[in-house]
């Protein structure tokens, strides 16, 4: 009884093992999620930290989500779709809550840079009309990168020919 249940025991931390990696890791399109939900965070608490000062852009931050409400969240549904996916349903909602309280701590501290000014700058271009997930995580990887939540990548296996 004893030699079988330590082979069981073996077995199943090697399987947990196998299926750690790919759960901790992050697809291209859920790691482009978390850019622009890391970008979005940054624009919303930032406006509302320069709201009173010379580049206050308020208007334009919410012009940009009115106009582009549909892909955030869209982009929103796939950190939680992940989250479900490795964690379970039940505990999606609390890890992505986590991951954007997180989010909006950091920026809530006053990060620097990009500065009010540049920010103002930005807001003022995503605000002029509706813009594409692609076009989206490209300015995001700019201006924010990917977070440190979301920064394990997932291999990708490239086929090759003999």
């Amino acid at each position: 009884m004893t030699k079988i249940s330590g082979t069981m025991v073996a077995t199943l931390l090697g399987l947990s093992l196998v299926a750690t990696p790919a759960q901790a890791c992050w697809t291209n399109a859920e790691q482009d999620a978390a850019r622009i939900a890391n970008m979005n965070q940054m624009l919303m608490v930032s406006a509302l930290r320069c709201r009173f000062g010379n580049d206050n852009f308020l208007s334009d931050y919410n012009r940009f989500v009115r106009n582009n409400n549909d892909v955030l969240a869209s982009q929103h549904n796939i950190i939680k779709a992940r989250y479900a996916r490795t964690m379970g349903e039940k505990a999606a909602f609390a890890e992505l809550d986590k991951f954007m309280i997180a989010l909006s701590n950091y920026y809530g501290g006053g990060h620097g840079d990009p500065d009010c000014a540049k920010l103002e700058r930005l807001s003022g271009e995503l605000s002029r009309g509706r813009q594409d997930v692609k076009m989206l995580a490209m300015v995001a990887d700019e201006v924010v990168g990917v977070p440190r939540q979301a920064a394990q990548a997932c291999s990708v296996t490239i086929a090759s020919r003999r």
